[in-house]
C-alpha cells in the first residue's frame, strides 16, 4: 500500500509517521511531501503532485492552525484548509484512493451546552472555523467515501501546542493566569494516529467522525494537570502557582467557542476503540516534554 501523508512533521503527522513505518507489514511505501516540496496553497502543483504519486490513500494532517493570525491572512487559510483538501479529495475519488481527512471542533460557534454529534450544523465563529468548514465540505463533495476526522485541543510531546507553552513556563518558574470558561476534551496525537490508522483500510467507515479524548476541560484544567505532574517529579518551584480567570483577561481576535465538545460515542462504536482520558494524555506529553 502506498500511502501519501500531508502534514507529517506535524504533531498529528508525526505520530501517525511514526506508526506508519512500524506497520510493515501492511505499508509498502511511505510518502511524505514537505509543505516547500508540495505548496498546499498552489492547487494545480498539488493535483500534479498527487497524480504522480498515484497513491491507494490520502491522510491529510496538514492545515493552516494560526487561529487569530487567520483573521488577517483568510486568503491563505482558505487555500491551505479549504481548497487544497478538496483538490486531494478530487484526485482520490478520480483513482479509487482512500482519502482520510482531518478536521476540527471549531466548525461549531460553542454556543450550546451539550456535545456536538456528527449530524450536528456546523457554525463557525471565526476564519479558520470557516475555512475548516470549508474544507471539509470540498472532501465530501469531490469523494463521498471520505472520512473526515473532528478532534479538538489537540497535544503531544512535541510541536507548538498548549501543553508545551504550560511546560516551559512553569519549568521557568512563572506562574500562569488560565482562562476557566472555556471547555473541551484535550485529545493527545497518538490517539488520532490511532483512529487514523482504522480509518485508512478500504472498508473502514466514510463520512464524519468525532474523535478526541474522553472527558471535559477547562484551559484552567489542562494547566493545573501540566502543574501537577511536574511536581510530582520535583520539576516545578513550589511557588509557582495556576490562577483561574475569564476569557475576558485575554481579548484576542478570534472569537472561540465556548463549549467546545464532540460528541464521539459513534465513533467509538464504529471503530472498535475507547480513547483515554484526557488527563492521562496530558499526563504523557508533559513527562515527555520534561525528557521522562
Amino acid at each position: 500500500m502506498r500511502v501519501l501523508l500531508f502534514g507529517a512533521t506535524g504533531q498529528v503527522g508525526t505520530a501517525l509517521n511514526t506508526r506508519l513505518r512500524g506497520a510493515v507489514d501492511q505499508i509498502v511505501e511511505l510518502v511524505t511531501p514537505s509543505s516547500a516540496e508540495v505548496p498546499l496553497t498552489d492547487a494545480a502543483a498539488l493535483e500534479h503532485y498527487i497524480e504522480a504519486q498515484a497513491p491507494q490513500v490520502i491522510v491529510n494532517a496538514a492545515a493552516y492552525t494560526r487561529v487569530d493570525d487567520a483573521e488577517r491572512e483568510p486568503d491563505v487559510a482558505f487555500a491551505v484548509n479549504g481548497v487544497a483538501p478538496g483538490v486531494m479529495a478530487r484526485v482520490a475519488q478520480r483513482h479509487g484512493a482512500r482519502m482520510v481527512h482531518l478536521s476540527t471542533d471549531y466548525v461549531f460557534d460553542g454556543t450550546g451546552s451539550l456535545p456536538y454529534g456528527t449530524e450536528a450544523t456546523p457554525s463557525p465563529v471565526n476564519v479558520y472555523g470557516a475555512s475548516k468548514l470549508a474544507g471539509e465540505e470540498a472532501v465530501q463533495r469531490a469523494c463521498p467515501t471520505a472520512a473526515v476526522v473532528r478532534t479538538a485541543w489537540v497535544h503531544s510531546g512535541g510541536g507548538v501546542n498548549f501543553v508545551a507553552t504550560a511546560v516551559r513556563l512553569l519549568g521557568a518558574g512563572t506562574s500562569m493566569r488560565v482562562v476557566d470558561d472555556q471547555v473541551g476534551a484535550p485529545t493527545h496525537a497518538d490517539t488520532l494516529a490511532e483512529s487514523i490508522m482504522r480509518l485508512m483500510h478500504p472498508a473502514a467507515a466514510g463520512g464524519v467522525l468525532h474523535v478526541t479524548d474522553a472527558g471535559v476541560a477547562s484551559w484552567y484544567d489542562v494547566a493545573c494537570c501540566v502543574l501537577d505532574t511536574m511536581r510530582a517529579h520535583g520539576r516545578v518551584a513550589d511557588e509557582v502557582t495556576v490562577t483561574p480567570v475569564a476569557s475576558g483577561a485575554f481579548p484576542r481576535p478570534a472569537r472561540r467557542p465556548v463549549v467546545s465538545l464532540l460528541d464521539t460515542h459513534a465513533t467509538r462504536q464504529r471503530l472498535g476503540f475507547t480513547p483515554p482520558h484526557w488527563r492521562d494524555g496530558v499526563m504523557a506529553s508533559t513527562r515527555q516534554l520534561l525528557g521522562l
